[in-house]
């Protein structure tokens, strides 16, 4: 268990403090693509983690790694592989986080014509209208590597897909509980705070819908995710000890919480006592290119 107490004497404390973290999970990063850049064999990288571990800003990172290095590197959402929301009965919620709302067929067809070195064409999805937009020709260079970005990169269906011979997997997530100021952050409530903000700023979400969400989403991980967590090749831990100052603005004064709702008055009674102590860290501090931004955005607040 990480535990800090940290108190900032002034700007350049807590600027520090931030760097430092940056520098702490960036080197997990680069350590990777350091490794993978000096074999000859590997062709596809898997990058998977449970809901807002950073799996995106990851892809990008060792997609630019990989490429300062004379690697040519493609990343591919297997978010993009989603069937239709028109092949799942009416009565049907969809079911973002199963294997079975992902096209296995059209996925194993890509992978085999990558493999061939023939062009491939990746599906685009629309998530607005829950059906695939259009499809984009990629053909694969000699020694590319692709990276397939995703929670589903991990469960067995979709690695199976995969040669091993030419395959390595890296798996994402805030790796410790978290002790801060006297109060004990648990790793998956970390991520559920950092949920809470990224869907109510980029996905139009209330509080209580993200709860709704959660219990799936928490259900899926416990059975399809994170038992497959030791399997991985390379482990990422993307917490950052600052995180708790920086989000507390945004969980505590940003997001509108409905008093009348008995779910996200409930909500808002724990966030504050949770957050009471924790030393508040202007955003403004966060790197533009951090991981972070992935859940507050690019606007400080």
């Amino acid at each position: 268990m990480f535990v800090y107490d940290n108190i900032f004497k002034n700007d350049d404390e807590i600027r520090a403090f931030v760097l430092s973290a940056e520098e702490h999970y960036k080197k997990q990063v680069l350590d990777i693509a350091d490794n993978v850049a000096k074999s000859d064999t590997i062709r596809f990288l898997t990058l998977a983690g449970p809901t807002c571990s950073g799996k995106t800003t990851s892809s990008y990172i060792l997609e630019q790694e990989f490429e300062k290095r004379g690697i040519s590197t493609k990343i591919i959402s297997i978010d993009d592989f989603y069937r239709s929301r028109y092949d799942i009965a009416d009565d049907e919620e969809p079911d973002y986080e199963s294997i079975t709302a992902i096209d296995l067929a059209l996925f194993k067809e890509c992978v085999d014509k990558i493999l061939a070195g023939e062009t491939a064409m990746l599906p685009v999805y629309d998530f607005v209208e829950g059906v695939r937009s259009k499809y984009v020709p990629h053909t694969p260079s000699a020694h590319e590597i692709i990276i397939f970005e995703g929670i589903q990169a991990i469960y067995p269906e979709i690695l199976a897909t995969l040669p091993k011979d030419v395959t390595k997997s890296i798996f994402i997530s805030v790796d410790e509980d978290i002790e801060a100021y006297g109060t004990l952050f648990e790793k998956r409530e970390i991520r559920f705070y950092r949920r809470l903000v990224r869907d109510y700023l980029f996905r139009s979400a209330t509080p209580e819908r993200t709860l709704e969400l959660w219990e799936g989403v928490v259900a899926n991980e416990d059975k399809n995710i994170l038992p497959y967590e030791d399997n991985a090749d390379y482990i990422i831990n993307s917490f950052l000890p600052y995180e708790l100052g920086v989000i507390k603005p945004y969980v505590l004064h940003l997001i509108p919480y409905d008093d009348t709702n008995e779910h996200e008055r409930k909500l808002h009674d724990i966030v504050q006592k949770e957050f009471e102590n924790i030393v508040e860290i202007p955003s403004k501090f966060v790197p533009m290119d951090s991981v972070f931004r992935e859940f507050i955005g690019k606007e400080n607040r």
